[in-house]
């Protein structure tokens, strides 16, 4: 219950804030630093959490989630909201809430102690690598469908392939050192290292070197970060109530959007893909989140002249809102027993 209240809390605030001030957060000078901070820290942090033994054990589930699960939601959640709102941004929208968000994953596995760690590895997992195949499906196949303009070189699939190249190339350099050296044993190396690293992320925007980094470089004890990805988590709950006021609501939209996804995508591909206690598979089949990754990449959509925030800001409040309340539904039933 204190999560749920914290989340109305919070959102509320930054609503009152938005019409209060008449701010928008969105086109403040700082947002763009703040989003790719928190990016970076939750990516990190979020996998830092992921049990390196028990993800081995499911190493090839791992893969699937990120190869087949990711486009199928993608695929899935375009179809349905198309056949009920037939209109172009249907697709645009779909891709953007498919992104499952690190810092609302990490934020939130804390309420799920009875999720295995190989579940909760699997869905960390999830929030943290489906970036690079959402942008793929968004900005390469699906944005060139509804322009009817082909991806140009220069702006499209070759500033892709470069970022893909400033992410991979580290994240080798890291890995043949993990392999080769036992330099990264070194507490005090290992942390100079990895602050150089994230400060490249935050600068050239490598959210997928941030990611694999939390797989080979942790100096740093995860209570530390779990406290700072929570403050940053709910900065971005404020900054998405506060956005309220200046883009509107299309609230039909964002709840059918946020439905469709919650309760007919996530458990379907779940169903698809996952195997394991039920216990699992109904955490993971009701753990859609969303946050600052949808954020961002509504942003772009919005930027590109696509009336997407109106429809995404509502939806991330509802999918994050019905998340915790039917977790909570569920943890309780576990406690008194009810869910063996």
């Amino acid at each position: 219950m204190v999560y749920i209240l914290t989340f109305l809390a919070f959102t509320a605030a930054g609503g009152i804030a938005g019409w209060w001030s008449g701010i928008n957060p969105i086109e403040q000078s700082a947002f763009p630093a703040f989003a790719a901070f928190a990016l970076v820290f939750g990516l990190y942090g979020s996998v830092v959490g992921i049990d390196l033994e028990a993800i081995r054990k499911q190493k090839w589930l791992a893969v699937m989630v990120i190869t087949v699960a990711v486009p199928l939601q993608i695929l899935a959640t375009g179809a349905v909201m198309y056949l009920i709102e037939p209109v172009v941004i249907s697709f645009l929208v779909a891709v953007a809430i498919t992104q499952i968000d690190p810092l609302s994953v990490d934020t939130l596995l804390q309420d799920k102690e009875g999720m295995s760690e190989e579940a909760k590895g699997l869905l960390r997992v999830w929030a943290s690598f489906d970036d690079p195949v959402t942008v793929l499906f968004g900005f390469l196949i699906l944005l060139p469908l509804v322009t009817g303009e082909p991806v140009s070189v220069e702006g499209g699939g070759g500033s892709y392939v470069v970022g893909l190249l400033q992410n991979l190339v580290p994240a080798v350099a890291v890995w043949v050192m993990a392999m080769r050296t036992n330099w990264l044993e070194r507490q005090e190396f290992a942390l100079i290292l990895l602050i150089g690293l994230l400060g490249y992320a935050f600068y050239v925007e490598a959210y997928l070197l941030a990611a694999i980094l939390g797989l080979l470089i942790r100096p740093i004890p995860e209570k530390y970060l779990t406290r700072t990805i929570s403050i940053l988590y709910h900065a971005i709950v404020f900054v998405v109530g506060m956005s309220l006021y200046s883009y509107g609501v299309d609230l039909r939209f964002g709840l059918i959007l946020a439905l469709v996804e919650f309760f007919i995508i996530q458990p379907t591909t779940t169903i698809i893909i996952f195997q394991g206690t039920p216990k699992d598979l109904l955490r993971i089949a009701y753990a859609q989140q969303n946050g600052l990754t949808t954020l961002l990449m509504g942003i772009a959509f919005q930027g590109l002249g696509f009336d997407v925030l109106p429809i995404l800001l509502p939806a991330i409040i509802a999918v994050n809102l019905i998340n915790l309340v039917i977790n909570k539904i569920y943890s309780y039933r576990e406690a008194a027993g009810f869910i063996g």
